[in-house]
């Protein structure tokens, strides 16, 4: 269906990763290899049914495949931590800004200095109640290549809870963690996973595009699939400009 048959006056931009079948490079090195498999094809169908066939895949993924939202209970060992699908919609849906993070090299650290001056020089603000979206153009660099999933600069501790104590709903970033992928001198290797779960604040990992939002202010969707008892799930991640 052609979506010229649509006259939209706002503008969507998907920022979504495919979940791409053996594709090793597009989540962290520690989720495993998605795989996506016919399950039957027209071909097979056809010889069940008279006038139509169809066709369906069978899908063997993690939850933290491709473009996705992880929950408190991702690092949250204690009984009753918060699911995915107990994760308030709310949380994902709403205002948002997307700040310009693309000048730190791979591998480095960003403090919450680093993050405040930032949100300065992106020329937006951030209100309490936003989502917040960082720009580290690391997927438009490394795509495809082994360094997407190891090689990305990553937020302090202290750069996460800044973000936690301007009130934002959520935030995500366009590489496998916001955390920096090793940090040998002070053997914490996931700070940011720190906050999510000391302060039940979620963020997204793996989003695309966000070249085309970067410096603006736009509503955001990135709902989950609701996977009951799950520490993440696939999102459609997508920005609604003004037309």
């Amino acid at each position: 269906m052609s979506s010229e048959r649509f006259s939209l006056t706002l503008k969507l931009v998907d920022l979504s990763q495919e979940i791409a079948h053996k594709d090793k490079f597009g989540q962290h090195p520690l989720h495993p290899t998605p795989y996506i498999f016919p399950y039957i094809t027209h071909e097979e169908s056809a010889k069940q049914l008279k006038g139509i066939s169809y066709t369906t895949e069978w899908l063997n993924i993690n939850s933290h495949s491709g473009t996705h939202v992880d929950s408190p209970r991702h690092c949250d060992p204690k009984a009753g931590a918060m699911t995915i699908d107990k994760v308030p919609l709310e949380w994902l849906y709403g205002d948002a800004v997307c700040v310009d993070i693309s000048h730190f090299a791979p591998k480095s650290w960003i403090s919450a200095a680093d993050l405040e001056e930032a949100v300065k020089k992106s020329g937006v603000q951030i209100k309490r109640g936003d989502i917040v979206l960082l720009y580290t153009a690391h997927w438009n660099r490394h795509r495809g290549t082994p360094s997407y999933s190891t090689d990305n600069p990553g937020l302090t501790k202290e750069a996460c809870e800044w973000l936690a104590d301007q009130g934002v709903k959520s935030f995500g970033v366009d590489s496998v963690t916001p955390d920096n992928p090793i940090d040998q001198a002070q053997n914490r290797i996931f700070p940011c996973h720190e906050v999510l779960r000391d302060r039940q604040f979620i963020h997204m990992e793996n989003l695309a595009n966000l070249d085309k939002v970067v410096g603006k202010r736009f509503t955001f969707i990135g709902f989950p699939v609701k996977l009951s008892g799950a520490s993440a799930a696939p999102i459609r991640a997508v920005a609604i400009l003004d037309g």
